[in-house]
C-alpha cells in the first residue's frame, strides 16, 4: 500500500469516528460538515476530498451496526454448527439487531448509498481492519460478502452442501424470499414506529421457518 493511500484510509478514518462521536453524544442533527470537520480538526472543505457529501461520510458511520452485529455473530454462533440452525440462528440476531436501529439498517440496504454497500464495506475494513476478527470460518466467509443476498446465500449453499435444499433454484428463491420478508417486515416496522423487538424479531423466525420448509 502506497503513504498516499495509507494517508488517505487515515484521514477517512479520522472524519468517519468524529462523526460517530457526534452522532453518539449529541445526536444526527448535529452532525454537520462543520461541526465534523472542526471535531476532527480539519477544515469543512478537506471532508470533500474524502466524502461526496455528508450522507456519503454519515452512510459510513451506519457501518458499525454491523459490526455489533458481527459481535454478537461471533460470540453466539460457535463453529462447526449444524448449518441449517446456523442459518436460523445468524438471521435471528441480525432481525434483532435490526429492529434496534431500523432506521440505520434501512439506509445500510435500500438507500441512496446503498448501490455502494460492497465497496463502503471493503474500503470501512481497510480503514479498520481490526474489525473484521473471527476464527469462524464460515461466518468469515459470509460476512466477506458485501452484498445482502449473497451475504446471506452462503449460508444456503453450506445448506447445500450439507444436504438441505438438494435444488439450488429452489434454494436461490428461498433466499430471495428471506430477503423480501426481512425488507418487507423492516418497511412495516418503520411504518407503524414500532419499538417491538422482539415481537418482530419472533413474527419474522415463524415466516423464516415456512420458507425453510418449502425446500427441504
Amino acid at each position: 500500500m502506497t503513504e498516499l493511500s495509507i494517508k488517505r484510509l487515515r484521514m477517512m478514518g479520522y472524519f468517519i469516528t468524529a462523526a460517530a462521536e457526534i452522532i453518539k453524544e449529541e445526536g444526527i442533527e448535529k452532525a454537520t460538515i462543520r461541526n465534523i470537520a472542526e471535531k476532527a480538526g480539519y477544515n469543512s472543505a478537506t471532508i470533500y476530498n474524502y466524502f461526496s457529501d455528508l450522507e456519503h461520510l454519515i452512510f459510513f458511520t451506519k457501518i458499525s451496526n454491523l459490526e455489533v452485529y458481527k459481535t454478537r455473530l461471533y460470540k453466539e454462533i460457535p463453529d462447526n454448527l449444524d448449518p441449517l440452525i446456523e442459518l436460523k440462528e445468524v438471521f435471528r440476531i441480525f432481525v434483532e439487531e435490526t429492529f434496534k436501529n431500523p432506521h440505520d439498517f434501512y439506509d445500510l440496504f435500500f438507500s441512496k448509498y446503498s448501490l455502494q454497500l460492497n465497496e463502503t464495506v471493503t474500503l470501512y475494513h481497510e480503514i479498520f481492519p481490526e474489525r473484521l476478527n473471527t476464527e469462524n470460518k464460515q461466518l468469515k466467509a459470509m460476512l466477506s460478502k458485501n452484498d445482502i443476498y449473497k451475504r446471506n446465500m452462503a449460508l444456503v449453499d453450506n445448506c447445500i452442501e450439507n444436504g438441505y435444499f438438494n435444488d439450488r433454484e429452489v434454494a436461490e428463491k428461498i433466499n430471495e424470499l428471506m430477503i423480501l420478508t426481512y425488507s418487507g417486515l423492516l418497511n412495516k416496522y418503520l411504518e407503524t414506529d414500532s419499538q417491538d423487538v422482539q415481537g418482530y424479531t419472533n413474527q419474522f423466525m415463524e415466516y423464516l421457518d415456512m420458507i425453510i420448509s418449502l425446500g427441504l
